[in-house]
């Protein structure tokens, strides 16, 4: 069994749709999995060169709105759950930690690729097991989804929140392919999501473009997130939402002054 034959989730067997020139430099095909439906490249030999001089893409402008709406998303779904401890996979620079820490939330940044520029002082968890794991704009990033997807569920949250653009047949003028950048590599279908979901035993809520995987939840709970993460419940949330206190600003300033201090 080779990366190149078998789909990277599943392990389903793949079957060639087209080819697309990444980083201006390398001709790579894409395939498409009979099982689970979604689209992959061949194994992504240029990883490391894709990422060599920046985590965030040159062509991703929605970064800071993107952080705006995932604020909102992630306050509503930890307030709904009332769960506190938050860990960010893949989280960049740290704003959206910072955000959500702002607001009260026990929250910690993991990226291999980048430097918590605003969460400094906030990426090893003081706790064992996180309530709620969030990765937005992540997933497609994972050149084995297989086993990257493992080692999240491992974790055991109460439910993992996750971004990205599911695959729906689109042709290779997708957008989404992002292949002048070269960091997205795996393309999951609405199939794709549910097979996870049973895999690891959770339920499952698709809103808003957010998915949402959540341990033993009961209808309620999954109408009202459904409800919650719509696109323009968010927008009125994020009203809402400038007018709250953000407590753990100065708590963590605090904090921090403190942890310099005894070093």
């Amino acid at each position: 069994m080779t990366n190149d034959t078998h789909c990277r989730l599943c392990g389903g067997s793949v079957q060639f749709l087209f080819s697309q020139n990444v980083l201006g430099k390398y001709d790579v095909s894409y395939h498409r999995c009979t099982v689970c439906h979604s689209l992959q490249t061949e194994s992504p030999y240029w990883l490391e060169e894709a990422y060599l001089t920046h985590h965030l893409s040159c062509l991703d402008t929605g970064a800071a709105q993107r952080n705006l709406n995932n604020l909102v998303a992630c306050y509503a779904i930890s307030r709904l759950l009332k769960v506190t401890n938050v860990l960010d996979i893949g989280g960049g620079d740290g704003l959206l930690c910072r955000l959500l820490r702002d607001v009260g939330l026990n929250c910690y940044v993991k990226d291999k690729y980048a430097q918590p520029t605003y969460a400094q002082g906030f990426t090893d968890p003081n706790f064992d097991t996180p309530d709620l794991v969030i990765g937005f704009e992540v997933l497609e990033h994972y050149p084995e989804p297989m086993a990257d997807l493992d080692q999240l569920f491992a974790l055991k949250p109460r439910a993992l929140l996750f971004s990205t653009a599911l695959y729906t047949n689109q042709t290779q003028t997708w957008w989404y392919l992002s292949p002048q950048s070269g960091q997205h590599v795996f393309f999951y279908s609405q199939q794709a999501m549910s097979i996870i979901a049973s895999q690891y035993h959770y339920d499952m809520v698709i809103s808003g473009g957010y998915i949402l995987f959540v341990k033993n939840s009961s209808w309620v709970t999954k109408m009202a997130s459904t409800f919650l993460l719509k696109g323009k419940v968010r927008t009125l949330l994020k009203v809402i939402m400038a007018f709250l206190p953000v407590p753990g600003t100065w708590q963590d300033h605090a904090y921090l002054l403190a942890q310099s201090q005894q070093g």
